[in-house]
C-alpha cells in the first residue's frame, strides 16, 4: 500500500531518520522483528504499534517499562493521532507523525538541481566582414589637483581625516540640577549674611554706652 504518513525521529541514537508507515500494523521497539527498530536501552523489546484505522494510525503502549508519550501525557489506551503530534519513547526518543509527501519534495529537489545549473555561455558577437569595428573611448586623463602628494609635495591626508574642517566637539555643561544646586546654596547663604548683618546693625544701634566704653578707642575722659 502507498505511504501516506511517516514518522520522523526528532531525537534518538538516529536522530532525522525518516520512517515511512508502509502497513496496516506496525510495530515499534528495540527487536530487529518490529518495523520500526529503534535501538535505544529506555525501548523495550515491543515497545509500542500503530495500527492504520480511517484516515490516520492509531497509537498503543504495548506495556513498555518507560512508556509511550503523546504531547507530553502518557498513553493508557488506544490514541488516534493527529499531524505534527510528536511521540515520545521513555525520556530520550521522540518522534513526529506527518505527512508523507514524496512527490512534492522530489518536485521541489528537481527545481533546486536545475537552478543550481549553470546556464549555456553565449559566444561573444563576431563583427561583421568589411565594417569597421567600433573601438573603445579612451579613459579621460585628469591632472592631479594641486597638493596631491607628488614631485616632492606633502601627501594629502587619508579619507578618515578631517579635509580642512575642524571637527566640531560638543561643550560639556554641568547638568541642570547641578546648576539649581549651587543657584540655592548661594540664595541661602546670600540670607544668612543679610540677617546676620541686619542683627549686628541692631545690635549696635540699640547697645549701651558701657558697652562701648569696653574698647579702648575713646580719648580720656570721653567715656563716664
Amino acid at each position: 500500500m502507498p505511504s501516506s504518513f511517516r514518522l520522523v525521529m526528532r531525537s534518538g541514537p538516529t536522530a532525522g531518520k525518516v520512517f515511512p508507515l508502509e502497513k496496516g500494523e506496525i510495530l515499534i521497539g528495540r527487536d530487529l522483528n518490529n518495523e520500526v527498530v529503534i535501538n535505544d536501552p529506555e525501548i523495550s523489546r515491543r515497545h509500542a504499534r500503530l495500527y492504520l484505522q480511517g484516515n490516520t494510525y492509531v497509537l498503543e503502549d504495548l506495556g513498555s517499562t518507560n512508556g509511550t508519550f503523546v504531547g507530553g501525557q502518557r498513553l493508557t489506551g488506544p490514541y488516534p493521532l493527529r499531524i505534527g503530534e510528536v511521540i515520545t519513547l521513555g525520556e530520550r526518543v521522540t518522534l513526529v507523525f506527518e505527512l508523507n509527501l514524496p512527490d512534492i519534495e522530489a518536485t521541489v529537489a528537481s527545481a533546486s538541481v536545475q537552478a543550481a545549473q549553470p546556464g549555456p555561455v553565449q559566444s561573444p558577437v563576431q563583427p561583421t566582414p568589411g565594417y569597421p569595428q567600433a573601438q573603445p573611448a579612451p579613459m579621460p586623463v585628469y591632472p592631479p589637483p594641486a597638493g596631491a602628494g607628488y614631485q616632492g609635495q606633502a601627501p594629502l591626508p587619508s579619507q578618515g581625516a578631517y579635509a580642512g574642517q575642524v571637527p566640531y566637539v560638543a561643550e560639556t555643561e554641568p547638568p541642570r540640577s547641578q546648576n539649581r544646586t549651587v543657584m540655592i546654596l548661594l540664595i541661602i547663604l546670600a540670607v544668612i549674611l543679610v540677617v546676620t548683618c541686619l542683627c549686628i546693625g541692631i545690635f549696635l544701634w540699640n547697645a549701651p554706652l558701657e558697652f562701648w566704653c569696653q574698647f579702648p578707642i575713646w580719648p580720656a575722659g570721653a567715656c563716664p
